[in-house]
């Protein structure tokens, strides 16, 4: 992943690391990977040099640790400790836009500055979109809308206009001498007339009606002409703007390609970085089984089972705690501590406000944000985002509400804001509108809609991309369709379809493999689980579950923790 803002200020995030990193390693105050080390001088005690400044500045002069008298001047730096971080190995600030590479933390200024993959503004005028530095010569001079080109065309266009400008020319001079004799021969008449006055009069007449209908023919042939060359330039017109709209579907081609050649190959990261084991529990007849699935041993094993029943819960884990909130007909949180073996579950010490399901929780910089859902006690869909407080007593903190109630959605936190997409509304209409939560402000703004209305999906953060899987539309029909949702962009990229439909399934993300677990087809729960890694071109079927599972809750868990089903 990409550094976030407080990263630039204060410590390194583990998850950027090659390897885990020693606790020893960490600042005991923003509780990240120590960036510029300082200690304290007797007990040794090391922060970040940004986050004991700041506390420096903000506290009292003393060691958060110890508190020995500290100031900015006396802090040290630990060299041995200072030397081995430098060698750990971290990805590059820019992995999120496509950058592969691992480097050591002391050479990763050097190799910032030369990253391909660096974000650029492109140079061409009423453009500046943002582009990896790599692509910026590509994208000025062949795919940016805005770029100067060269038009093949226009020698040809000047030429047939050439002629048209040539062609009314002469026949503006061949009116003109007509006219001209016209007038010349009207004059002469005229003076015919003026002697002959009293007994030609009527043959006067005949002539000037002659000349007059030969003047209006000739107006008619010249008016003729000129509606020959307008329908020849709007034939023109139309093969340009043909042309036109053909190198449009031609860029968008090129733009889906371009994204799909920068997606991973299907075997990248498989055998250097261990897959997470998969834990899954809860559900729809199985409400208080548990089972995990193990990638060392390819297959699902049953654990403790939970105290009650939650079906249409939500889940996460913090600080090594698993939750798994609420469920239909219960206000009870469960949690598992997943650092004691063997694992048990434990009935949280406070229960939920009221009994709810189908909402979603997530968690954004240590903050539990709960959203929507349906209430069992009042019958009615919540439009409220709220911040789960989980003390005594257990509250729901209202931050914001959505512009309609919502159940069934899907939610995907990122670093400065949290998406939610899909589900219905208090009157059973299947919505198709996205809606980004800035947890900052606690406010709402619409993004770009997805391609149709979708209830009951699977969803999972892939980089910069939700990536959306199965449901139901708004004809009841349970899909197998696969699609990525640009969180910048509201772009949809559509990727391979699963090989089974399926709704009310749940799904994770390890490395590039994303595994689907579960739902429930037109007649039937499933057991089947399924897996894609990013960059493939077909879904795989994994070992089934156990058990047939929908409404669960699925989570991955720490890759310590191995073998924890035996």
């Amino acid at each position: 992943m990409a550094c976030c803002p407080t990263e630039k200020e204060y410590g390194y995030e583990d998850s950027r690391f090659e390897k885990d990193v020693d606790e020893n390693f960490h600042c005991s105050i923003c509780y990240n990977v120590l960036k510029e080390p300082r200690m304290c001088r007797n007990n040794e005690h090391v922060f970040c040099l940004a986050c004991i400044s700041k506390h420096l500045k903000v506290n009292s002069q003393t060691c958060p640790e110890c508190n020995e008298h500290l100031s900015v001047d006396t802090l040290r730096r630990p060299r041995v400790l200072n030397n081995m971080l430098s060698k750990l190995k971290i990805n590059c600030d820019y992995a999120s836009r496509g950058c592969p590479e691992f480097t050591c933390v002391e050479d990763l200024k050097t190799h910032l500055a030369n990253c391909e993959f660096a974000p650029v503004f492109c140079s061409n005028e009423n453009c500046g979109m943002e582009i990896n530095k790599q692509d910026q010569v590509h994208h000025e001079t062949e795919v940016c809308g805005y770029r100067k080109v060269k038009c093949h065309d226009c020698g040809q266009t000047r030429e047939v206009v050439g002629r048209l400008e040539g062609r009314l020319m002469e026949l503006d001079g061949k009116v003109q001498t007509v006219e001209k004799k016209m007038e010349n021969n009207h004059a002469e008449v005229k003076k015919i007339v003026g002697k002959l006055e009293g007994s030609l009069v009527g043959m006067n007449k005949k002539i000037n009606e002659a000349i007059k209908n030969g003047h209006d023919e000739m107006k008619q042939d010249q008016h003729k002409e000129m509606a020959g060359m307008k329908e020849n330039l709007c034939k023109v017109n139309k093969d340009v703007d043909e042309v036109k709209v053909m190198m449009s579907q031609m860029l968008e081609k090129f733009n889906m390609l371009e994204l799909l050649s920068k997606l991973p190959s299907p075997t990248e990261g498989m055998f250097n970085t261990p897959r997470e084991d998969i834990l899954i529990a809860g559900g729809w007849c199985l409400r208080q089984k548990a089972e995990i699935f193990s990638w060392e041993k390819s297959g699902w094993y049953e654990f403790s089972q939970m105290n009650e029943g939650h079906l249409g819960a939500s889940s996460f884990i913090s600080n090594d705690q698993l939750f798994v909130v609420g469920g239909e007909g219960t206000t009870t949180i469960e949690t598992l501590d997943l650092n004691e073996l063997p694992l048990k579950w434990m009935e949280f010490s406070d229960k939920l406000p009221y009994a709810g399901d189908d909402h979603q929780t997530v968690v954004y910089k240590q903050r539990v944000i709960h959203i929507g859902g349906y209430n069992r006690d009042e019958g009615k869909t919540f439009n409220a985002i709220s911040e789960l407080q989980l003390t005594s007593p257990c509250t729901l903190k209202e931050l914001c509400q959505m512009l309609q109630p919502r159940e069934g959605h899907g939610a995907e936190a990122f670093e400065d804001k949290v998406l939610i997409l899909g589900g219905k509304d208090d009157n059973y209409d299947v919505l198709d509108s996205v809606l980004e939560f800035d947890p900052e402000k606690n406010e709402c703004k619409e993004l770009p809609s997805l391609p149709h209305p979708l209830k009951r999906m699977a969803t999972v953060r892939w980089r910069d991309q939700v990536v959306v899987l199965g449901g139901r539309d708004k004809d009841d029909q349970v899909l197998n369709d696969v699609f990525m949702y640009d969180c910048k962009t509201g772009k949809i990229t559509a990727l391979p379809s699963m090989l089974e439909k399926r709704y009310n399934c749940c799904a994770v993300i390890t490395g590039n493999t994303i595994v689907v677990m579960g739902g429930r087809n037109e007649d039937d729960d499933l057991s089947s689980v399924e897996c894609f890694t990013m960059g493939g071109s077909t879904w795989k079927y994994l070992p089934n579950m156990n058990n047939e599972r929908s409404g669960a809750v699925a989570e991955l868990l720490p890759s310590t923790r191995k073998c924890v089903y035996v």
